[in-house]
């Protein structure tokens, strides 16, 4: 269960101030529909239910996917109005110069994650002011606000922000990558978390599949788990993961090869994501998940990701990728 706060804020461009009015009202992983809508008062923008539901893993153990729903109440609705997800929670809603010619719109000084223009869900909402929308989010070890715009993307101005939402534990270790080591019997695993190296041990826990007794063998399947222990001892655990060991050196066996290039990431929940050029990569990526008990090794020769300067786009990669390289070794590789 994630409890959230609920408030609303409408920002006044000509005092160049914001009006914060909170509630007591609080959702407990719920979903949008189970919310009630709060009073319009003084005709300000209304964040009647911003919740953060969990649809994969929970609490601190391998939590990494979450749907935000969001339900607002609008006075002043345009067809231009759009909703984008921040992470971190608090950004800076002014406008940047362009850098180069890869950024794209709106040039804010901070990235929206993504975004949705507020009639995506609901073509009556310049009539009625009100709409529903739900975007997916990754766990990317800071908390994340919703925030309203007007005037588009290329002209900006921010109406509102929410309540600040986060995961049960934005650290928990997460994204794990298997990669095969200097021998035939060594298999590497590396993770993304927000735990520092001063704050918490990291280690990984292996064995056979379905023993508890940790052993070697060639050519079978392990289970393992990532995690960390923490400075008063207890222990933050991913889920648990699987992978097939190599054949030792001179067996018989068939080794099946993936080899490609070029791969970025792209959204799969319907949102626009900021900076995204490589949709094409979900049609990649949903294949060779498909298809994962038919080969044995992936060999990604770059280009990887294409975050040009936005390092959210890494977080969302490997979250992307995961179900690919927990499984069997991902060797990555650039061109020379």
């Amino acid at each position: 269960m994630l409890e959230v706060g609920m408030e609303w804020a409408e920002v006044k461009e000509e005092k160049k101030r914001e009006k914060t009015h909170r509630t007591g009202f609080r959702v407990w992983g719920r979903a949008a529909s189970e919310c009630g809508w709060m009073s319009n008062l003084r005709r300000s923008v209304g964040w009647s239910c911003v919740s953060l539901s969990s649809v994969r893993g929970g609490g601190a153990e391998g939590e990494d996917i979450a749907w935000v729903n969001v339900d607002l109440i609008n006075p002043d609705p345009s067809e231009d109005d759009w909703v984008a997800v921040f992470s971190p929670a608090i950004f800076n809603s002014s406008t940047c110069s362009i850098e180069n010619e890869e950024i794209q719109s709106p040039y804010l000084c901070s990235s929206p994650i993504k975004y949705k223009y507020a009639n995506y869900s609901d073509s009556n909402y310049t009539a009625t002011g009100r709409t529903s929308l739900k975007f997916q989010v990754i766990n990317q070890r800071e908390d994340f606000s919703i925030a309203l715009f007007s005037g588009g993307l290329s002209n900006p101005k921010l109406v509102a922000v929410s309540n600040f939402i986060s995961f049960a534990n934005p650290k928990a270790p997460l994204y794990p990558r298997l990669a095969h080591g200097k021998s035939w019997n060594e298999m590497t695993v590396t993770w993304t978390s927000g735990y520092s190296i001063d704050e918490a041990v990291p280690f990984a826990e292996w064995g056979l599949k379905g023993e508890t007794k940790m052993r070697t063998e060639q050519h079978v399947w392990y289970s393992y788990r990532i995690g960390h222990i923490l400075s008063n001892g207890s222990y933050v655990w991913s889920k648990t993961y699987s992978f097939k060991s190599s054949p030792y050196p001179g067996q018989d066996s068939l080794q099946r090869v993936i080899i490609f290039g070029d791969m970025g990431k792209g959204e799969h929940a319907g949102s626009n994501e900021y900076s995204s050029k490589d949709p094409g990569a979900l049609n990649s990526t949903d294949q060779l998940i498909k298809n994962l008990k038919n080969y044995d090794i992936v060999f990604h020769i770059g280009d990887i990701a294409y975050a040009d300067g936005y390092i959210t786009d890494w977080d969302q990669f490997l979250q992307q990728v995961e179900p690919i390289a927990s499984t069997v070794p991902y060797m990555v590789a650039r061109f020379v």
